[in-house]
Order: C-alpha cells, then structure tokens, then sequence
C-alpha cells in the first residue's frame, strides 16, 4: 500500500491564492512518476473550494493519467474545531499520511509537525514591514521563526525568497528546497467558448484595445505607479483608444489610508475615463479578460513566485514586470522590465509596446498561442516536480 502525501486546503480557505498554489503543487507532483509511484495524494477541503480540485477526480483525468495515479478528494463539511481534529488525527494516524504538505503551524497542524512539510510563500513582511500593522508583523514573525528553526523540510518559491530566508534567518534549522510552480489552468481554459468570450466582453464593454492589471488591491501590488504611469500618457495624448482594466476587490484591511488615496487619484479627471474598474471577477472571466488583453501590467514590489505572471505564460501574453528580483528570475523572453517606482519609465513601456501590439505583423505574437503556453506549462510542471522528489525523499 502506497504512502500518501496530504494537501489540506482547510488551513488556507481564508486564502484563495493559497488554495491555488495547492493545486498547482499537486499537479506537479502529477507529472512525476517517481512521486507517483511511491505516493497516492490526498486534498481535504471545504465544500465551498472543492471545485478548485475537480480536475484531480477520477474521471477528469487525461488519458495518460487514469490508473496510474490515485487522488483521493475528501470535502469536509463541519465547522466543529475539535470534530475536525479527531477527523485529521484518524486520516492521517491511520490512513498512511507521510507527509502533510504546507502544513499550517495551528493547533491541529502541531499535532502532526513531524510529518509537516512548510512553505512560506514570500517575506514581503520582512523586506516591506511599513505595509503590515505591529499585531500582524508580530504574529508572522513568531510562526516564521517557529518554521525556520525546526528541522522540518521547507520549501519556497523562488531563490529570491531563499535569499530573504538567509538573510534574516541565519541560524535557520530546517531542510531548504525552492520549488517553482505553473499555473494549471489547462482545464478552464478548454472549457472557455467563443460564446463565453463575447459574453464577458458584453459584460464588462471590453470593446477595443485594453491593457489588463489583474492584482489584489493590496499595497505591496503598486497600483499606484500604474495610475501616475496613465497620469503621465494622458498628458501627451497618447494611446486614446486604449482602456486600462483592473481587477480585484479594492481594499486592503491594514492600509485604508493607501485605499482611499489610490480611489482619489483613479477618479481624477484626466484619467478617470480610461481606466475601468470591474471589482472581483470569478476565474473564468479574468482569463477572457486576460487572453483579450494586448498585454498585462505587473507592478508589484513584492512577490513570492507570480501567480498572475505564471497564468499570463500559459496563454502565451506579453507582460510589463517590475523590476525586482523575483521577476528576474521568473520572466520568460514576452517580459519587459521597468523600475516599480518610475512611472514616466512605465508610461513610456507602455507606449512603446502599444505600438509594437498594433504593428499587422506581430498582431499574432500579442494575441498568444496558447496551445504553445499550455505545452510549456507541461514541461516546466515536469522540470519543478525535481525539486518536490527531493522534498518527499
């Protein structure tokens, strides 16, 4: 009977990202066979998520899949803490659990730290702690630290995130393996439509050119330089017949005052009717929004590994990057970089790449080849699924 690797999405229900890296994890583990040869997996999930895993199910999977490995999907309904513990006890006590992978440091999560497996997506806290209220920067730390000085394994995203690690952990004591992930977003993207597509664009009056910043409102996104950047491009009356579209609920629970002044300068004048806002879109929409894109803008000054930019490969976009380490390492050859703070820098990126995204012969070029992005996917999946061997030594 093979071990099995457990993917508890209930520790990360309040973090919609968190349950996609899961997902994204697992299906690299997927297109390994000498994981799959050792392990079964098993996700544990709420029923209001349990849609993130369908493509795992049985009979969801491709061809080449089907019988050679085994996911077991369990959808916990209870709200109870101590039904869910002895439920977690019993499932991983008695059902071969080796390893509980991205364990949460909670009260349930200490009982199996043994076999617990940590990720800590980035140490945005640590290198912009001005972003995090004192409770929080508090509460962080103390969990961090509890991870990095056990000898657990610990995997990251990226080398720059181990570069942060060793930097204000020196003395750390756990096993470090980086990881990259792709994003699988193969099966929404097939079950996207030519009618899907129109619909979404009758939706949100996505007629014409657009530039597309897909981002949390969150502080570290850097929103702001996008706007001044807009700011800037009205000022010389270019790009007239160009919208700039976003996405993402605006608010960001520990910097209220950011919200409000981003709100302000978004509705200003002279910028206010080339920018339009859509609020939250559910995934499906965002990547017709994103496939329609001339391109995308990311402006963060901070990430782990880029989920926006690992969707923006698989359909094959061109991206505006921020310059910071992160972004080097993940960019692929449809990146353009600029510095995060200069937005006359930005605006005239953005110029320069409208321009080339109207020339007739690289009109194929922006709009992707998503079939070529899908493949890539595939591979890269199967080059990162190396590093999660040596985590499940």
């Amino acid at each position: 009977m093979k071990k099995k690797i457990l993917f508890n999405g209930l520790g990360n229900r309040g973090w919609i990202g968190g349950l996609y890296y899961l997902k994204n994890i697992l299906f690299s583990c997927l297109q390994n066979p000498n994981i799959t040869d050792k392990f079964d997996m098993v996700v544990l999930i709420d029923p209001a998520h349990a849609d993130i895993f369908d493509a795992f199910r049985e009979e969801n999977l491709s061809a080449e899949l089907k019988g050679k490995v085994h996911v077991d999907i369990r959808v916990y309904e209870g709200t109870n803490k101590w039904k869910l513990m002895l439920y977690e006890m019993n499932l991983i006590w008695l059902h071969g659990v080796k390893y509980c992978y991205a364990l949460e440091l909670n009260r349930i999560g200490r009982l199996f730290k043994k076999k617990g497996i940590f990720w800590i997506p980035d140490f945005q806290h640590r290198t912009l702690p001005e972003f995090f209220q004192e409770e929080e920067l508090a509460q962080k730390q103390a969990k961090d630290t509890e991870m990095v000085m056990s000898t657990n394994p610990m995997v990251l995203s990226s080398n720059d995130a181990k570069h942060d690690l060793e930097r204000f952990y020196p003395e750390h004591r756990c096993e470090v393996e980086v990881v990259h992930f792709v994003s699988y977003i193969e099966p929404e993207i097939r079950a996207i439509t030519p009618e899907m597509e129109a619909a979404v664009a009758e939706k949100f009056d996505l007629k014409g050119n657009y530039i597309y910043l897909p981002n949390q409102f969150w502080q570290h996104k850097n929103h702001i330089v996008a706007v001044k950047a807009i700011e800037e491009i009205k000022k010389r009356g270019a790009l007239s017949d160009y919208k700039f579209v976003f996405t993402g609920n605006l608010e960001d629970y520990r910097n209220p005052d950011y919200i409000d002044r981003l709100k302000e300068i978004m509705s200003a004048e002279d910028v206010k009717d080339s920018i339009r806002l859509l609020g939250f879109v559910d995934r499906t929409e965002q990547l017709c929004i994103m496939k329609h894109a001339k391109f995308l803008v990311q402006p963060s000054l901070c990430e782990g590994w880029g989920t926006v930019l690992e969707d923006a490969k698989v359909l094959d976009k061109t991206v505006l990057l921020s310059d910071i380490p992160v972004h080097r390492e993940q960019k692929n050859e449809k990146c353009k970089l600029f510095d995060p703070h200069n937005p006359k820098e930005l605006a005239e990126l953005i110029e320069e790449t409208a321009m080339e995204a109207g020339k007739t012969e690289l009109a194929d070029e922006f709009a992707g080849d998503t079939e070529r992005g899908i493949a890539n996917m595939y591979r890269e999946a199967k080059e990162y699924s190396k590093a999660l061997e040596r985590v499940f030594r």
